[in-house]
């Protein structure tokens, strides 16, 4: 049995490496970089991207999805959630386990634009935190600083000062990484924060679930196989950097294969 790992790129790899820590068993990454970036995109346009990719990865073999994207955990599994044969984690919920172990009553948000549109995290975080102000900012230059290894520097400083700027500015005390691709801006973020303001990054989280549900045996020395629908070149090389480890070879999903 193998577990597949869902993001639009680069990003879902935070939960990736979190996972492999927790998990020996086979995992299939497959990240849709045709399509990238999803924070832009129609809530049809992502559903239909969903379908195509979980079909993929149930052609190989995958029993178990990790949609390791925030925007399609926003957007799409709310709605579509109940009618999956396969178990699916997202991200939501263990983003929510994370938010309220860390204790913040005013909490900002980092997210894509269509995830800070769906409302999915003011309407999770005020639940589970009564009385708690969610702020939620949408910062739509990361996730290309991000595919682009752009991870520090001063284009990621100064685009981070723009979406953190007014989050700080209301005087928050936790900031959640609403998108995974953001975990890779984490140093720069910290910087910014200047250590009074907790940083939240829902993977560990999210991995911890995906454990607990997990139903398969451990498998000794499982690998991953990662898959991309463009440029797996560019993912390769890209990966390596901003994980600083060498990957195994990243294939490409051809059109006309299952789930195209």
């Amino acid at each position: 049995m193998s577990i597949g790992i869902y993001d639009s790129g680069l990003g879902g790899l935070s939960v990736w490496r979190e996972l492999r820590s927790k998990i020996r068993a086979p995992l299939v990454y497959f990240g849709d970089t045709a399509h990238l970036p999803y924070g832009d995109k129609s809530p049809e346009q992502l559903r239909e991207y969903f379908r195509a990719s979980l079909a993929f990865l149930e052609s190989r073999g995958c029993q178990f999805i990790v949609v390791a994207c925030n925007t399609t955990s926003s957007v799409v599994l709310p709605k579509i959630k109940h009618l999956l044969r396969l178990p699916v984690v997202g991200m939501i919920e263990g983003a929510v386990e994370a938010v309220c172990s860390a204790g913040g009553r005013r909490i900002g948000v980092l997210a894509t634009q269509a995830t800070a549109a769906s409302g999915v995290y003011q309407n999770a975080l005020g639940d589970a935190l009564p009385g708690s102000e969610v702020l939620v900012q949408g910062a739509p230059e990361l996730v290309p600083l991000v595919e682009a290894g752009e991870i520090s520097g001063p284009k990621a400083r100064t685009a981070l000062e723009k979406y953190m700027e007014p989050l700080l500015a209301q005087g928050i005390d936790s900031l959640l990484l609403g998108c995974t691709h953001y975990s890779f801006l984490a140093e720069p973020i910290t910087q910014l924060l200047g250590g009074e303001v907790r940083l939240i990054d829902p993977a560990p989280a999210v991995a911890g679930q995906v454990q607990a549900a997990w139903p398969g045996a451990e498998v000794s020395g499982a690998e991953t196989e990662f898959w991309v629908s463009a440029q797996p070149k560019k993912f390769k090389a890209t990966a390596e950097l901003i994980l600083g480890e060498v990957l195994p070879p990243v294939y490409l999903k051809m059109p006309g294969e299952e789930g195209s």
